[in-house]
This record gives C-alpha cells, sequence and structure tokens, in this order.
C-alpha cells in the first residue's frame, strides 16, 4: 500500500532560500570551501549580555510555558520601541502577538483575514515566503510588477480587483534592499485608500538602513491607517537573533485576538528563554543594534563597489537590510541564472539565490553578512567562473 501527500503540499515551493544553503552547508560540513553568500543571517553572535540574560532566566526557573501572546512585559517593550522608533503612539501591549519567528506572524495573519480566493498584492521583488504563505492560505497571490526600476502607484492600481484583501509591503526588502520613500508610501496609500484592502508591512529590516536613504513607518505617514494595518517585526536581523526564533506582529485587538487563537493550536507560546533575551535586546541592550548597522553599512559599499567590476554584473546598490540584487544577464549571455548558481556551488564553491525565487530571473540574491574576506574571495571566484 502505497500513499501520496496531500494536494496542498504539492500546491507550493520550499524556500529557494533554504533549500540552496542547505546544501551549501552540507558541502561545507564534507570540507568543501564554500562561500556562503546564500544566508540571510548575520555572521556574528547574538550580543553576550543578552545571552547571559537568557541564561540568568533559564537559572532561575523561567522554563516554563507562557502566555500564549507571549510574556506581557515584552509585549510592552514591543510596543515601547515601536512607538520610540515609529514615532507613532503605540500604548497597548494588546496590540502585541509575539511569535515564533517573524514568519509565524505573517501566517497567522494571513490566516486571520483571508478566505480562499482572495487576492494578495505583491511587489516584485519579493521575499520568496510571500506567494507561498499565501498559498498555503488558500490566497491567490497577485505579483506587481515595476515598469520602471521602482514601484508607482499606477503599478498597483489595475490590479485591484473585488477579490483584492491585502497589499503587502517590505522596506527594507529583501531581496533587494530598497526602501521606500514616504512620496512612494504615502502614494501607495492612497490608491487603496477607498478599498477594503488590508496592509501588512514587513519591517524586518527598518534598523538597518543606509544613509543618504531614510525610514519611514507608514502608520505615522498615514495614522489612520492604523486601523487596517498588520507590522511584522523580528529580533533576527538587527540584534543577530536568528537562531531564537522570535518575531511580533502588531495590529488592531480584534486581529490580534484571532492570532492569539490560531497560535494556541499550533504552538502556543514563543519560547520563554528566547522571549526574556528579545525583551532584553529592545530595552536595555537596544544600543548593540547600532554597532551592527556600522558594520553591515561597511560592508554594502564594500561589495557594491567590488561587484561593480565585475564584467556583465549589474548590482543596485541596497539601501538597507544586507543583500546585494545583482542583474546577471549581460554576463550570461542568455543562460538562466538558475543553472548558472547550480554550477557555481558544484565547481566553485560559491552559493547564491537565483532571482526567480524572487520573481526577478535576470538576477541573484548576494547576501553581505559575510566578513570582507570572505566577500572578497566570493566575487572572485564570481569573476573567474563568468570568464570561463
Amino acid at each position: 500500500m502505497s500513499f501520496n501527500t496531500s494536494r496542498l503540499v504539492s500546491s507550493f515551493e520550499e524556500s529557494a532560500t533554504l533549500l540552496l544553503s542547505g546544501k551549501a552547508k552540507k558541502l561545507s560540513q564534507q570540507g568543501r570551501s564554500i562561500i556562503n553568500f546564500g544566508v540571510g543571517e548575520p555572521d556574528f553572535n547574538t550580543p553576550e549580555a543578552i545571552i547571559e540574560k537568557a541564561y540568568s532566566a533559564a537559572k532561575e526557573g523561567q522554563t516554563k510555558y507562557t502566555a500564549v501572546a507571549g510574556i506581557p512585559s515584552l509585549r510592552k517593550a514591543v510596543a515601547d520601541r515601536l512607538k520610540a522608533d515609529y514615532q507613532v503612539d503605540f500604548n497597548s501591549a494588546d496590540e502585541v502577538l509575539i511569535s515564533s519567528g517573524g514568519k509565524q506572524a505573517i501566517y497567522h495573519f494571513l490566516q486571520a483575514i483571508l478566505e480562499p480566493g482572495d487576492e494578495v498584492l505583491i511587489p516584485a521583488p519579493y521575499w520568496v515566503s510571500f506567494p507561498e504563505m499565501v498559498k498555503l492560505v488558500g490566497g491567490k497571490p497577485v505579483i506587481v510588477a515595476s515598469k520602471g526600476e521602482r514601484m508607482t502607484a499606477e503599478d498597483i492600481r489595475p490590479l485591484i480587483t473585488k477579490k483584492t484583501r491585502l497589499l503587502i509591503l517590505n522596506s527594507p526588502s529583501n531581496p533587494s534592499g530598497m526602501v521606500y520613500t514616504k512620496e512612494e508610501l504615502a502614494s501607495y496609500l492612497k490608491v487603496i485608500e477607498s478599498h477594503p484592502i488590508w496592509l501588512m508591512s514587513d519591517d524586518t529590516y527598518y534598523k538597518l538602513v543606509y544613509s543618504p536613504s531614510e525610514w519611514s513607518s507608514v502608520l505615522k505617514i498615514r495614522p489612520d491607517f492604523r486601523s487596517r494595518t498588520c507590522i511584522i517585526g523580528s529580533s533576527s536581523k538587527t540584534y543577530a537573533m536568528t537562531g531564537w526564533r522570535l518575531g511580533w506582529a502588531v495590529a488592531p485587538k480584534p486581529i490580534i485576538d484571532a492570532m492569539i487563537k490560531l497560535q494556541s493550536q499550533v504552538t502556543s507560546s514563543a519560547c520563554s528563554l528566547s522571549q526574556v533575551a528579545a525583551e532584553a535586546a529592545l530595552t536595555t541592550f537596544h544600543a548593540s543594534s547600532d554597532e551592527f548597522h556600522q558594520r553591515f553599512s561597511k560592508r554594502r559599499d564594500f561589495i557594491y563597489e567590488k561587484a561593480l567590476k565585475i564584467k556583465g554584473l549589474k548590482p543596485i546598490k541596497p539601501e538597507g537590510a544586507f543583500y546585494l540584487f545583482v542583474n546577471f544577464s549581460e554576463a550570461l549571455k542568455g543562460r538562466p541564472v538558475a543553472e548558472y548558481a547550480e554550477e557555481l556551488l558544484e565547481k566553485h564553491g560559491v552559493c547564491v539565490i537565483p532571482g526567480v525565487a524572487f520573481g526577478a530571473p535576470d538576477y541573484a540574491r548576494l547576501s553581505y553578512a559575510l566578513s570582507e574576506a570572505d566577500i572578497e574571495e566570493g566575487l572572485k571566484r564570481i569573476q573567474k567562473s563568468l570568464e570561463k
């Protein structure tokens, strides 16, 4: 007797970033010299003081289940941090849900607002998981392709239908590093304001924005969107806490209550010690994020200038996050980037993520959450592979 997996499993793709990065790690474990530009996480450790807070909490017995929505003091810390950084009045911890990573928060939000067949507007290039999670809850991803270098309100307008229920914005962007200007954000909100469309703002990288670019919260621009906006955040990138798996959603209380109900049947609460660590990061040790920002800013300039010098490559200068999005079409002369990426890893020991996973098949994403020595060596190998 044989059994097949469900139609649900075959309806979406595995995360390309995790798949290729996992392959790169396996090759590295086998003794291969691998430069992994695929990793979407800082290469330095969580600050020692944050680790000590979690260790002390464990010794003191904080190893039990917490409330499903999260430790009250952490929910308040998230609200207070956003109030300070966004310059928006977040007074109620009741509007905050703590989850096991930003992904879970996104998924529960989609479950809470979407019905089967509802359409979700997703600007391209997009984070690989946005379309797949929409499919998982029965929704329909509608990709917003830009006619120019940056998305405009007029790119969004013709795609709105009676079934449109959500617009997803991600700024700074994974994978392009683009940061929307205040004027751009205002124009996007103007387009959807007269429609029953939710807004999800994935602000995972908002602390990693590089001069002269400036980041602004959608809720500072349009406070009246408060009742129809969900903000997604995470301790992963800002504080080098990817493995702690701690994220959050901030939304109107009725939606948060619905998400708590969903989470109660999936994972219950997030890890108690991760919550303690995240609270310490958001409060006492928040300044540690400034050091990380400075290091990433220097690496951004380093990798961009180096990539510019490789014949045929056309990198987009990142305004935020820690990814370089590079157009390989001229260098590869029509060869698929995905095919090249497989060969690059197998023969040259360099992992990059093909842009097809982000809705941009001519591109590849290179994380610069690596040492400058590794960045330089990786780009040398890419140049060598292209010369061949």
